[in-house]
């Protein structure tokens, strides 16, 4: 890293070069080549996550008309130093919503600042006068937040276990004649009936902010289709070919690491032990696929699958908290 000398800069200043903080450098759209950077990026900041560049890649490249995503990163010096997203997913003016990362040898240089600015005149200039965020178990994150005048909301616990150690013996016992387990790749073709699933459960979910706009084309987008989501380690339980009850893989084989991208059970089928039985399927394919660490998350008041996961020996790493804050909807209240 390097400052770049004033009199180097004034040609460049006059094109596209600005003040991030203390340096001179360029906030910028996301563009497909920085996949793999901005993915390093992220896992520098939070490594509990599964993220890889074909997934950065594809959602920055693949067209969410409902969820009006935009992404940006901060480059200094050809190096990029800290990414951000920002989304209005309804034309309601509670539900913006963004994320800043900046990598931790970069921090407290006002970096931030100017991802948070680009980011709050996106979704003001979109309409949105009340915005969220999350800061996974960071204090750092936190205090950035509520300087910016975020109050802190609910409370979700990222947990983890190996599953090489959870005792999959009872995984028999659980399956009957009235159910049997298949791999997601194998029922991929019922995606409205797998998204029904998770739609129920989304609705059921204890939350401060319920998803009340669930829409199938941008599940579909955003969450079935993405490409980390492992079709041999995801797992459905169906009542004869109907699925039921699923839990849902994505993984990065490089860094040994799974996360249980989401759990859930239709109403009718709910305490038949269906959720333990398709989890466990899944870990014993993490356990198989050398798969290290296998991550989920919670929210602290969803106390049937958080028993689940105690059961099956997942510990406790950290809470991410949910942050919001309500905005001035004039464009002209932007910082800068």
């Amino acid at each position: 890293m390097r400052y770049v000398p004033w009199d180097e800069l004034v040609p460049i200043i006059a094109s596209e070069t600005v003040a991030i903080g203390e340096y001179w450098g360029v906030i910028r759209e996301l563009r497909e080549a920085d996949a793999a950077a901005v993915a390093r990026l992220e896992i520098a900041v939070n490594p509990y996550q599964v993220v890889t560049p074909r997934t950065i890649r594809y959602l920055a490249t693949r067209e969410n008309e409902r969820k009006r995503r935009r992404y940006w990163v901060a480059e200094i010096d050809g190096e990029i130093v800290g990414c951000a997203q920002a989304e209005w997913p309804v034309p309601t003016p509670d539900k913006g919503r963004f994320w800043i990362g900046v990598h931790p040898e970069w921090r407290g240089r006002g970096i931030g600042g100017e991802l948070y600015a680009t980011a709050k005149g996106y979704l003001v200039g979109e309409g949105a006068v009340r915005v969220r965020t999350w800061v996974d178990g960071d204090p750092a994150g936190e205090r950035f937040v509520q300087g910016l005048g975020f109050l802190g909301g609910t409370v979700d616990t990222v947990s983890e276990v190996d599953p090489r150690g959870i005792d999959v013996s009872g995984l028999p016992r659980l399956e009957g004649r009235e159910f049997r387990v298949a791999r997601l790749g194998e029922v991929r073709r019922r995606v409205r009936d797998l998204y029904e699933i998770w739609a129920a459960a989304l609705r059921d979910m204890p939350s401060a902010h319920p998803e009340t706009d669930l829409h199938f084309e941008s599940w579909k987008r955003d969450d079935f289709e993405q490409p980390d989501l492992s079709d041999e380690g995801s797992f459905v339980a169906l009542a004869g070919e109907r699925p039921v009850s699923l839990a849902f893989l994505t993984v990065d084989p490089a860094r040994r690491l799974a996360y249980n991208q989401m759990t859930a059970t239709l109403p009718d089928y709910r305490r038949r032990g269906l959720a333990l039985q398709v989890k466990l399927a899944a870990a014993q394919w993490a356990a198989k696929a050398g798969i290290e660490r296998l991550l989920t998350e919670n929210d602290a008041e969803n106390v049937s699958m958080l028993a689940i996961n105690e059961r099956l020996g997942y510990r406790p790493l950290y809470d991410q908290r949910g942050w919001a804050i309500e905005l001035d909807p004039s464009p002209r209240n932007v910082e800068t």
